[in-house]
């Protein structure tokens, strides 16, 4: 159950918590964007729509993501990434200006900052693939790793496709494959690059954390090859405008539902019955994700644009709720484990880190928030609400890493190492 694990190679707790401090300011930074104009927002190509969602998959979903990249590497691959704590802050900063670019350029309609973007967050993509893709092959060999060269592939044409059209809405001219453009880049992002990192995770953590039964040999080995070769062929039909492009949605719907169900009987027959928050995290984005599919389902029957909007948001909230089950648990163990590994005897114990009070209080935060958010999209009033319980949720979430962070810094000044007894 635990093959592929190399505690040893873990980057500095910096690389890491750098990435995971930026994820609620970028939170807080899309809450206040949700209360300039709510109307605004739920219009899937208004520019604030586009500020909103990119501030959203880039700022708080991507950025997690990259963030938690050097950790998995690192300890599932065992191949640390060379100078991790240089090439993490390169990044980080490629990325968050790339992003905050992003976002102005979509609500300030500044050409220039489509360029700036482009710079930065292509630079940013791609020297992280460029960083770590090669590390993924030779060596150890598992499904989470099979996946991971996946939605880094995924991530990489993403940015490319990006880049494009970028420089189309800079000019103020976009061509005649600008629908095919796009479809392919929602596709890869949100499937090829988060819904198959996601289920890379689940693959290593829900039986390691849970102790669940394993996911079957026939899903591990075939689900990614099965998603690479749906969103190939999607966008090959997309730009040969071919017809019939839904039955590639419907493959991949088909193994997406197929897994959430799989994960969810996981979870129920687990063999640890300790109460932990980020179970709770783990079932409620696994309904979202199904409620996601379904609504895209529902929006290509219809054409109705507030159900493709709902879906777009039940999808990001199903990212951010595995996110944030998976902050909660990788926060405390950073914190431990290098105090630990440092020789400190007073290292606290994981609970302790980020209390029992303060992991629900985010829950519960989250809950009100999606619920919410996913109502804001046919009533868009109701965003003001959400913007206000997201606000808080993702100041509770930097509070949390500012205490963790803090507690960590305290034991390493004042703590007793074991060397010295």
């Amino acid at each position: 159950m635990y093959n592929g694990l190399s505690l040893d190679q873990a980057p500095p707790i910096s690389v890491v918590m750098r990435f995971f401090f930026t994820v609620p300011v970028f939170g807080i930074l899309l809450c206040s964007l949700l209360l300039v104009d709510p109307y605004a927002v739920v219009i899937p190509s208004h520019p604030l729509s586009l500020a909103a969602i990119h501030l959203m998959f880039l700022g708080v979903i991507t950025m997690a993501m990259i963030g938690a990249l050097f950790q998995m590497q690192s300890v599932l691959g065992g191949r640390p990434v060379p100078s991790a704590m240089g090439n993490a802050l390169l990044i980080h900063v490629l990325l968050t200006i790339g992003i905050l670019s992003l976002a102005g350029a979509f609500a300030f309609n500044a050409a220039v900052l489509f360029i700036v973007a482009s710079v930065f967050l292509g630079s940013s993509i791609l020297y992280t693939a460029n960083l770590i893709l090669p590390l993924l092959f030779g060596g150890i060999t598992h499904e989470t790793l099979r996946g991971m060269r996946l939605a880094l592939i995924a991530l990489s044409f993403t940015a490319v496709l990006g880049i494009v059209m970028a420089t189309s809405y800079a000019n103020g001219a976009f061509s005649s494959v600008h629908e095919a453009l796009r479809f392919s880049h929602y596709s890869l992002g949100l499937i090829g690059w988060i819904a198959a990192l996601i289920i890379a995770v689940a693959f290593q953590v829900i039986e390691m954390f849970y102790v669940t039964p394993p996911y079957s040999l026939w899903c591990k080995r075939n689900a990614f090859r099965i998603i690479a070769a749906s969103l190939v062929f999607k966008m090959i039909w997309l730009f040969s405008s071919l017809p019939f492009v839904w039955v590639f949605d419907l493959v991949i719907g088909a193994l997406l539902i197929g897994f959430i169900v799989t994960t969810l009987k996981r979870l129920k027959i687990r063999k640890r019955r300790v109460s932990d928050v980020s179970i709770w995290f783990w079932i409620v984005g696994m309904v979202l994700f199904f409620v996601a599919i379904s609504l895209y389902a529902a929006f290509m029957w219809s054409g109705t644009e507030e159900l493709q909007h709902a879906g777009l948001i039940a999808f990001a909230l199903f990212s951010l709720s595995i996110i944030l089950g998976m902050m909660g648990k990788i926060v405390p163990f950073l914190v431990w484990f290098h105090l630990n590994s440092a020789g400190y005897m007073d290292a606290p114990i994981m609970s302790n880190i980020i209390p029992s009070h303060r992991a629900k209080a985010l829950f519960w935060l989250f809950i009100l928030t999606a619920i919410t958010a996913l109502s804001g999209a046919f009533f868009p009033d109701v965003l003001i609400l959400s913007a206000l319980s997201g606000g808080a949720m993702f100041t509770l979430l930097l509070f949390n890493h500012v205490k963790a962070l803090t507690l960590y810094r305290h034991t390493l000044r004042h703590g007793t190492r074991f060397e010295q007894v």
